[in-house]
């Protein structure tokens, strides 16, 4: 061997040698590859959920700055609501508290005025009855 140093052959032989067999045949090796692989696949999945974590902090904000618009919106036209527009609302609501409460008093009184018919014509029924009863007794004696 002519310009190779044997020295300097060895060793990588002897590495290259225990690295194939630490790789190959043993299940250190395995699970030394099935950790790398898992790990570079975590490294991976957190540069996602970084990314992630950024785009909902953006939508968050967007959102928030929505929100911030629609309740300005929504107090300056609550603002601006008229109030002749809220005072007809009152008025109209009135008007229909007291016919409602008119038609419940109609009826009512149309209750009242049907509850004392039948009580009389209870009673009615019970005098004619009462005076059945009195003439049949009379009769038979």
């Amino acid at each position: 061997m002519q310009g190779i140093d044997s020295t300097s052959v060895t060793p990588y032989f002897v590495e290259n040698f225990y690295m194939k067999k630490l790789f190959v045949n043993s299940t250190l090796g395995i699970f030394l590859f099935l950790t790398s692989f898992i790990t570079v696949c975590a490294q991976n999945s957190n540069k996602d959920l970084d990314e992630m974590h950024r785009q909902m902090d953006k939508q968050r904000a967007s959102l928030d700055s929505s929100m911030k618009k629609m309740d300005t919106l929504l107090q300056h036209q609550s603002k601006s609501y008229d109030s002749s527009i809220a005072a007809q609302q009152i008025e109209t609501n009135n008007r229909n508290l007291n016919s409602f409460l008119g038609d419940m008093k109609e009826r009512e009184q149309k209750e009242k005025q049907r509850m004392w018919m039948r009580i009389g014509f209870g009673l009615l029924l019970l005098v004619v009855g009462i005076i059945g009863m009195r003439r049949k007794s009379k009769v038979k004696k």
